[in-house]
């Protein structure tokens, strides 16, 4: 389940090409790329790379990590790490994966609130958000939980996100509301998400009929539409030219960690071929302040993206 950039900020198209239009200015122009916080606003924590579903937009048959779940201790590590700042990270638990395949998922979210975090995030298929999981996240006081469903009928949901059923998901989704409204809970908030692609026939206005009479909106649920992306070069759906021709963003604000432990440059690196450090053996603070990350920092706001070959494939830094 490789989240998307849009997941990194929690913003939509719009915004995420008004924020890239402003990365186009080079850095010496613009203060917010001489600088970066003490620690990332955003980290993305993967609890597991393993799915359970073959997305046809996804390339998972590139990957070539081995399969597998973060280790509870070193997890717990990282969150005393970012959590010992005043201004706390938001903290994603999901990477290239389907989280709810972890069992330990709840009591990740749990120790993740217990140390101060104030906002926790996943992005799921939902296939096996049974009513037992649906109150373990509830009660873990989950804050926000963003759900992909690449369909809109048993058909194009079957052609699009391969091995899961249309039905089961379906009624995970409304189980799930109504658990929340029995409880009277107000987390975690909803994305539903929809990726228009030729597979599900990009059916756009039937997914906001199917959804917008489910969700409920005085929570904070919504209804997301975004757009495929090449995934750092896992995929070609759409064209990168010559010219690079905005700063990415993501060096100074977010950091992303492997279920491993490694540190890659973003969540778009789901090969770990861009490794800033590894946090088995140094702190987060250790690799947000240090010397490869630093310059990389400094490449990227030249917009110098040698020696990093994901981010050169990357259709986010190529966009006009």
């Amino acid at each position: 389940m490789l989240a998307n950039r849009n997941s990194l900020l929690n913003i939509k198209d719009k915004t995420t090409r008004y924020l890239l239009s402003l990365a186009r200015t080079p850095l010496v122009f613009y203060p917010y790329y001489r600088y970066h916080f003490p620690l990332p606003s955003v980290i993305m924590i993967e609890n597991t790379n393993c799915c359970n579903s073959q997305c046809v937009m996804c390339p998972r048959d590139t990957l070539t990590r081995t399969p597998g779940f973060m280790d509870f201790g070193l997890f717990e590590k990282i969150i005393k790490e970012v959590s010992s700042m005043r201004r706390k990270p938001v903290t994603h638990l999901h990477g290239f994966g389907e989280p709810l395949l972890d069992r330990l998922l709840s009591d990740r979210i749990t120790l993740a609130k217990a140390c101060g975090i104030r906002h926790t995030y996943i992005v799921t298929n939902a296939s096996l958000l049974f009513p037992e999981t649906a109150r373990q996240l509830i009660n873990a006081k989950l804050d926000k939980m963003k759900i992909s469903f690449y369909g809109t009928d048993e058909d194009s949901y079957s052609a699009t996100m391969r091995r899961l059923q249309f039905k089961v998901t379906l009624q995970n989704i409304v189980d799930f509301i109504r658990i929340r409204r029995e409880l009277k809970r107000t987390n975690p908030r909803l994305i539903l998400q929809y990726l228009p692609h030729e597979a599900n026939h990009a059916r756009t206005e039937e997914f906001r009929a199917l959804w917008n009479p489910l969700i409920d909106t005085t929570v904070g649920d919504c209804v997301n539409i975004t757009s495929l992306h090449n995934y750092g070069g896992g995929r070609a759906y759409n064209r990168v030219g010559d010219k690079i021709v905005s700063i990415c963003f993501y060096p100074w604000t977010a950091m992303s960690v492997l279920c491993d432990g490694r540190v890659v440059t973003c969540c778009m690196d789901y090969n770990g071929a861009q490794v800033l450090g590894d946090l088995n053996v140094q702190t987060v603070m250790e690799i947000w302040n240090g010397p490869v990350l630093s310059s990389a920092r400094r490449n990227f706001g030249k917009l110098d993206y040698s020696g990093f070959p994901t981010c050169t494939c990357c259709d986010w830094v190529h966009r006009r």
